[in-house]
């Protein structure tokens, strides 16, 4: 069987291993159009700030490894089009310019997404996306040889306010400059709010509700020298881009490949439309369990669950699997946010009939030294308490406590299931009665409370 993957990072490397485990026979060729592969992106604040030395350290495959394990695997060659009826996809050589056609029985199609950018400051120099390995390099290049002293960075979402926490360890003055009127819109307000509040008491620069409108350059060295906004002028060196991804989904456009918005809609094996063509990663939609409907969630996790499950469902031994469930974590400045299922807008959108609760508790036993706040908030559905969504703030070491609620939340248990539900305790992690205990406690008593209303 002849699979043809494009794409070589998290969703077509999975895939590609997962068949070379489950079919033997199976002939894989992998097209990718940039010289990086197998790269993990989630990392790539940690090797700008320094923390990771050598960028070889985030690949888990290089290129040699690859086609030493009978991979076909050809770097620096472009997927331009898709003969779907004819099973062909056309290809073209970056380097030396020539067209080929790569006949297929299987295709997975696996091409990530794009960095959005902004129009009015394309192509000044100083200004980077972060997307893939080449545009960190690129960063970490100019950081480490022009030694900025002012950054901008435009979008205060995951990456954003990670880029914060690197850049001001790298010694650089640092801001964030955010469109809409908050931060971290994947959270819930009162939770994004909290470490905005944070961050601005202890001095970090976020500016809210600002739109960026054009860029001044130096006439001496052609590279950024100012940011204007709708609120004034900023002095900087160096600006990262970080407003979001959209699926890198152009050359298919026009055939009778399914999309939505760019994105490609597939079942929750990464099945599309078209028989034997799969997609996953950045580029598709994926099923999310709790909301009960595909969705576009461009994360490593998700784009690596996928491709795995592709190269079972094509090797005919595809496990049960639910779908995703939004989960997610981040760190910065001595903070975490952690969430899984869905925020109460979701639920609202979804017109679910919920209730959530924000509980204070603490992060380790009242009398431990350096106990911190740690604040979880619980979503749930009013007929049953249902667990739906859970949402964690605190300093390090809180977000991990997600995944306690994560297999609540996958499991289907209510907050009654979680009020005595035996966790392990000693005193510098948790308190004996532990925090997700305290947060349904408290919700198992606002039921209560509702019903006598």
């Amino acid at each position: 069987m002849k699979v043809v993957i494009i794409g070589a990072v998290a969703a077509g490397l999975t895939a590609a291993y997962g068949l070379k485990k489950n079919m033997k026979e199976a002939d894989i060729t992998i097209i990718e159009k940039h010289q990086d592969i197998s790269y993990g992106a989630c990392g790539f604040p940690y090797y700008i700030e320094g923390l990771i030395v050598d960028p070889d350290d985030l690949i888990a495959k290089n290129r040699d490894e690859v086609i030493a394990d009978g991979i076909d695997l050809r770097i620096l060659n472009e997927a331009i089009k898709v003969d779907f009826q004819k099973k062909i996809v056309h290809t073209k050589d970056l380097e030396s310019g020539k067209a080929h056609e790569v006949p297929y029985d299987k295709l997975i199609i696996a091409v990530g997404g794009k960095s959005i950018r902004l129009k009015a400051l394309e192509g000044i120099k100083g200004i980077f996306p972060l997307n893939n390995m080449e545009d960190a390099k690129a960063i970490r290049t100019h950081v480490d040889e022009k030694s900025p002293k002012k950054a901008m960075i435009i979008g205060g979402g995951n990456k954003g306010i990670e880029l914060l926490e690197s850049l001001t360890h790298r010694g650089i003055d640092t801001c964030v400059v955010e469109l809409k009127n908050r931060i971290l819109s994947y959270y819930d307000e009162d939770l994004a709010d909290m470490l905005y509040q944070k961050l601005k008491g202890e001095g970090y620069k976020i500016f809210l509700n600002e739109n960026v409108l054009s860029g001044i350059v130096d006439d001496k060295t052609g590279s950024i020298k100012s940011i204007v906004t709708d609120k004034g002028t900023y002095d900087v060196d160096l600006v990262i881009e970080s407003i979001g991804i959209k699926p890198n989904t152009e050359f298919l456009k026009g055939t009778e490949l399914l999309m939505e918005n760019g994105a490609i809609v597939t079942d929750k094996y990464g099945r599309t439309n078209i028989e034997d063509v799969y997609s996953g990663g950045d580029c598709a939609l994926i099923y999310h369990h709790v909301e009960k409907r595909n969705k576009y969630v461009p994360l490593g996790t998700n784009a690596n669950k996928i491709g795995k499950l592709i190269a079972l469902s094509i090797a005919g031994v595809a496990p049960e699997w639910k779908g995703i469930q939004g989960g997610s974590l981040m760190k910065s400045l001595g903070y975490e946010l952690a969430i899984n299922g869905i925020n109460d807008e979701t639920a609202r959108e979804l017109g679910l009939d919920f209730d959530s609760l924000l509980v204070r508790t603490r992060n380790k036993s009242g009398y431990y030294p350096k106990n911190a706040e740690l604040f979880i908030k619980l979503t749930y559905l009013k007929e049953d308490g249902k667990l739906i969504g859970a949402q964690i703030f605190g300093k390090e070491g809180s977000g991990l406590r997600i995944q306690g609620l994560a297999v609540a939340i996958y499991a289907g248990l209510t907050v009654h299931d979680l009020e005595y539900l035996d966790f392990g305790y000693i005193p510098p992690l948790n308190s004996v009665w532990d925090s997700i205990n305290v947060a349904a406690n408290k919700v198992v008593a606002k039921m209560k409370k509702d019903v006598k209303k």
